[in-house]
């Protein structure tokens, strides 16, 4: 068998390498075709992604394999099932896409090759073909810039941290947390390139990061003549500059980056642009707007005249869409379960897309029941020229249900029967079917992951949100009120803990017993502080001081539970950056970078943000030293004020703009200063590892009143 096939059976079924055949050929769709004879698997099929899906897709279908980012990480099987006949799939979706650009950073960021090809495997084993391949390419902009007059200090100041450097490529900001020295621009494209080459040996397409006029400010000193303009500031980021596309240094500029990408990675045909993300084009009118794409399209097609230019519809605009020829664009529809921006994006071949998280957000939530009418089929019904599905989530592990069913959903052609699918879903999760899981599943279809009365990726936490009377948003975009009945979310945790004997010996019940856990005292907390506030209205102290105190013992609680799961580790995210560093300068400029994404977000040069706590993890270690301290502080200053009767001043604000009112008095003030601090500590941390948490959940359910089922 070939290198490459075998290659990926040594990683993923060390022990059946050896009895497992593959076998190409030819084919206009993707597909795969699987029999088996004499203890041994026999698989045909076009290509190698084709080939490593129809095996996984046997192994759920055979063998009762579940594989997820959140426990059951590893493929465990005692024997090949045999079977009678043939195993067959045709894949009707051409590109089955990979990736936000937020997803690089909010999940990927501190990811050595070892976690990218474990990922890798996984994008092919459900049927991925298009991932975006943008990691390294701040070595592309490192080596233009010199080529237009830029120092080494210069090029390097200009790109943005590892954390950051997702929202630099969506020209939304630059110079953020810069790296100090080339040596991580050179770690950077090394990484990049091993990762290009295994989607390349795979036969995937996939996407280059292209030039849409975003530069450096200070290109304007060194061409005063170009038409660079400043752009408004994101999110209470610094201005950024745009190169009009119209001048003819965004050709000569674009040019040189294009064949610096393809000197560095290659070139392989797709390249990415999003003119003016979440921004305004220099100049208004229809007309203009039509020649900026033309002179973008010109720029990629004198380039590479079989390339395709990728935009994401997010922020797409009709003028730029039609002045490229409809052969020449791929848009990628990020959340087709909503009414779509512009309809069929105007006949132009579009990528069906779902987007289930903000932030990388751990709530659990998710729509399962819309989902499973496979947005796909709608927008081919409506008569769009769908060519293909994507999943655009802005963070990954988390929810492990619902990635489960958008990976199917990926390659399927129909709608998914709910109920047998959770079904098989308990049976592949936890190693056998149980009528009290299923009940339990049930009641978590009705309320987190029920289909109505919710806004999907807008789910909040109480916890991460900086302490208010009634927090209402932990950051942009989010609802800390839980928006289903949580004493009957309960209900399933009782039930979960009901079996624990019988699945004590199954990672994914593990998980989900954490997780379950987890956001029952999330909840919980919320509901509290409900109390707390009704307490302080009536200026009960008694009643404001036992809330406190319940609510600073819930948090050392949950953060304990969460211990035991490493997925739910802060410190695995801190190991990560930290082993990704070359050097101990570098660990503590990745640990700033690791800590301020999760936290402050916005920029702690200025200390101003508009997106603090989007990114919020309900984490051990990130609850005990970061979100526990900060409400700490907030129930010592409430009760001094009732004993001493000042008035607690507090302002409870919501929404995206006008968001850093939080240091506008006193006490917001001291707790901005803490937050700084904790953000600027550098710390080490020892390993975490999945250890048995049935015992320390069962302690909480019984501690806070969910242990049986009511």
């Amino acid at each position: 068998m070939d290198k490459i096939s075998s290659g990926f059976l040594q990683r993923n079924l060390p022990a059946f390498k050896d009895s497992i055949l593959i076998e190409f050929e030819t084919s206009e769709k993707d597909f795969f075709r699987i029999t088996s004879k004499d203890r041994k698997l026999y698989i045909k099929a076009n290509n190698y992604v084709a080939a490593f899906h129809g095996l996984y897709c046997y192994l759920k279908k055979y063998c009762n394999v579940q594989l997820s980012w959140c426990g059951n990480q590893e493929i465990h099987i005692d024997k090949l099932v045999m079977f009678d006949g043939e195993f067959k799939k045709e894949i009707e979706q051409k590109y089955r896409v990979y990736m936000n650009y937020c997803t690089l950073d909010y999940s990927m960021c501190w990811w050595d090759f070892a976690r990218w090809e474990k990922e890798i495997d996984f994008m092919a084993m459900n049927g991925i073909n298009m991932p975006l391949a943008v990691v390294g390419t701040e070595a592309v902009w490192y080596e233009t810039l010199q080529e237009f007059g830029f120092t080494k200090e210069e090029a390097l100041h200009f790109i943005s941290g590892p954390a950051f450097w997702a929202w630099q490529l969506m020209t939304n900001i630059d110079s953020y947390l810069p790296p100090e020295n080339e040596n991580y621009i050179y770690e950077r494209m090394e990484l990049g390139k091993k990762i290009l080459d295994r989607y390349l040996e795979f036969g995937m397409y996939p996407i280059q990061q292209g030039f849409s006029g975003h530069v450096p400010a200070l290109l304007k000193e060194k061409y005063p003549h170009a038409k660079i303009l400043m752009q408004r500031g994101w999110c209470l980021y610094p201005k950024t500059a745009q190169l009009d596309p119209l001048d003819p240094l965004f050709s000569e500029f674009g040019t040189v980056y294009l064949h610096k990408m393809k000197e560095l990675f290659g070139n392989h045909h797709f390249i990415a642009c999003d003119p003016f993300h979440e921004g305004t084009p220099p100049k208004s009118g229809k007309a203009y707007l039509h020649e900026v794409g033309r002179a973008i399209d010109r720029l990629y097609k004198n380039f590479d005249s079989e390339s395709v230019w990728v935009m994401q519809a997010w922020t797409m605009r009709e003028h730029i869409v039609k002045a490229v020829p409809k052969n020449r664009l791929l848009i990628l529809d990020l959340n087709s379960e909503k009414t779509p921006q512009n309809q069929n994006c105007w006949g132009y071949p579009v990528i069906s897309g779902m987007l289930h998280d903000f932030g990388g957000k751990n709530a659990m939530q998710g729509k399962l029941e819309k989902h499973s009418e496979n947005a796909y089929l709608k927008l081919k019904n409506d008569g769009a020229n769908v060519v293909g599905t994507g999943m655009f989530m802005e963070g990954i592990e988390q929810n492990p249900v619902v990635y489960d069913l958008q990976f199917e959903l990926l390659t399927a052609s129909t709608k998914i029967d709910l109920d047998p699918w959770i079904n098989n879903y308990i049976l592949r999760r936890y190693g056998k079917f149980d009528e009290t899981l299923k009940i339990a599943w049930n009641i978590l279809l009705e309320t987190c992951y029920r289909s109505d009365g919710y806004e999907e990726n807008h789910v909040g936490s109480c916890i991460a949100s900086r302490p208010q009377m009634i927090p209402v948003s932990a950051g942009p975009c989010c609802n800390d009120e839980p928006f289903y009945d949580t004493a009957k979310f309960e209900k399933a945790v009782a039930l979960f803990l009901s079996v624990s004997d019988r699945f004590r010996d199954s990672d994914g019940y593990q998980y989900d017993l954490c997780d379950l856990t987890r956001q029952a005292m999330s909840n919980r907390f919320y509901n509290q502080q409900i109390r707390f506030a009704a307490a302080y209205k009536k200026k009960d102290i008694s009643a404001v001081e036992e809330t406190a105190k319940k609510q600073l013992s819930l948090l050392a609680d949950l953060d304990s539970l969460l211990s035991h799961r490493k997925e739910l580790c802060f410190s695995r995210w801190i190991n990560d950056c930290h082993n990704l560093a070359a050097d101990d300068q570098e660990k503590r400029y990745f640990d700033l970078n690791a800590r301020t994404l999760l936290t402050s977000w916005g920029d702690i040069r200025s200390n101003t943000s508009a997106l603090y706590d989007y990114a919020w993890r309900e984490w051990s270690g990130l609850i005990k030293e970061y979100y526990y301290k900060r409400w700490k502080m907030f129930y010592n200053r409430v009760l001094f004020c009732l004993k001493t009767k000042m008035p607690f001043f507090m302002i409870n604000g919501n929404g995206y703009a006008g968001r850093y009112w939080y240091k506008s008095y006193s006490f917001g003030k001291k707790l901005n200063k803490f937050e700084l601090s904790w953000i600027k500590t550098y710390s080490e941390y020892p390993q975490p590892s999945n250890t048995d948490v049935i015992a320390p959940a069962k302690v909480c359910a019984e501690k806070w009143g969910f242990c049986h089922e009511k």
